[in-house]
């Protein structure tokens, strides 16, 4: 196969496990299947997030030990477990169970094979190589969101969510027995592992965490509510709400290669001021003027800032701390993830339920940033401190 092939075969993979992002289709149904309010509804897809980046690291460190194909595939098959347990569950605790816990396992453990794999035939180019790959878990809602809708229409969200699990069973797991690494890679692998650095003592470890934790906080938050706000803030019928995350889904793919495509042309801090900046405008102007198309505008702009991060971090990670123990640091950065969608889902379900609106998320995504800006340029002090030592 050639090398492209990889590429090609990872963005199908995380085309699969990326359906999380499509979750906003499910929300309202589930609220009105289990007789729960906003927090609570939004607790399914924050666990789900907070454990796949709980095992991130996980992943990472399994990848060390075993083939790319035995990770994916292990991984792949929870994920879908996780999907048809959520269909057959009667109870919200058994949603949360599933779809929160096991699925989010399954992606934590799955998702970073095709990053590995990918940046092990295109070591020259690794932002656009990860972006590229990573295109297919941020395009994942343009395919599965319409057809999770429909589904939904039809039998409701339980049989949506097995229905989808049991697709991607059938679709994951023959991808996953195709991946391997590049032939260098696989020869590295044999020898001595290098010494590793202990990353939590390094200040630009934490300065991009940091970055990387206010981007997702951002991102995540935002994608989990878009469904919710389309229908009560600008008043879009559910139909036309599960479209528009379709249509953002198209931005937050594009965001990958093309801040991937960045950081390796202007580096880490031209990316992230111009993603910080970005959604600064965005989410102030649909604040201040909610309507169809500040909202169509603003929601573009911040999927593709969640999309951003997906490839600056992996990107700026392995330019950072070098490519022998890549799969496991980059699985230590990706803990930022996790928490920014624990915190991040949790405030906006709760600004929801204090104010009645989702309206008063938006000034804090714009503060957020703001402070986002400053941790850049620590960053970039960090790095110019190693590199005069």
């Amino acid at each position: 196969m050639k090398r492209i092939g990889y590429i090609v075969l990872g963005m199908l993979l995380l085309l699969c496990l990326g359906t999380v992002y499509a979750y906003s289709v499910f929300r309202k149904p589930l609220e009105a299947t289990f007789g729960v309010g906003a927090t609570l509804s939004g607790l399914p897809y924050m666990l789900a997030l907070f454990f796949y980046a709980l095992f991130m690291p996980v992943g990472g460190k399994l990848l060390g030990k075993y083939s790319p194909r035995f990770v994916a595939l292990l991984g792949s098959v929870m994920t879908s477990l996780g999907w048809i347990g959520a269909g057959f569950s009667r109870s919200y605790l058994g949603l949360l169970a599933f779809y929160g816990v096991l699925c989010g396992i399954g992606v934590g453990i799955a998702y970073g094979v095709p990053l590995a794999v990918s940046v092990s035939w295109f070591p020259e180019t690794p932002g656009v190589a990860l972006g590229a790959t990573v295109i297919g878990f941020g395009l994942s809602p343009l395919v599965t969101a319409p057809i999770a809708r429909r589904l939904v229409e039809a039998a409701g969200p339980l049989f949506a969510l097995r229905s989808l699990g049991i697709a991607f069973l059938f679709v994951t797991v023959p991808i996953a027995l195709l991946l391997r690494f590049a032939e260098s890679r696989e020869t590295s692998t044999q020898s001595p592992p290098p010494p590793r650095t202990n990353l939590i003592r390094q200040g630009k470890f934490w300065a991009l965490w940091m970055s990387f934790f206010l981007g997702t906080f951002v991102g995540l938050s935002t994608i989990s509510i878009t469904g919710p706000v389309a229908q009560e803030v600008v008043g879009l019928s559910y139909e036309k709400a599960a479209l528009s995350v379709s249509l953002f889904a198209i931005f937050n793919g594009a965001g990958r290669p093309l801040f991937g495509y960045l950081v390796d042309r202007k580096g880490f801090k031209t990316g992230a001021l111009l993603s910080y900046l970005s959604t600064i405008v965005a989410s102030l102007l649909f604040f201040a003027s909610p309507h169809a198309v500040t909202y169509t505008f603003a929601f573009a702009v911040l999927w593709m800032n969640l999309g951003a991060w997906l490839a600056m971090a992996p990107a700026t990670t392995y330019a950072l701390f070098g490519r022998a123990t890549y799969a496991q640091n980059y699985g230590m950065v990706f803990t930022a993830y996790g928490v920014g969608a624990i915190v991040g889902t949790f405030v906006s379900g709760i600004l929801r339920d204090l104010t009645g609106s989702y309206l008063a998320a938006f000034p804090l995504n714009a503060l957020l940033a703001g402070g986002g800006i400053g941790v850049v340029f620590l960053l970039e002090r960090f790095a110019r401190k190693e590199r005069c030592a």
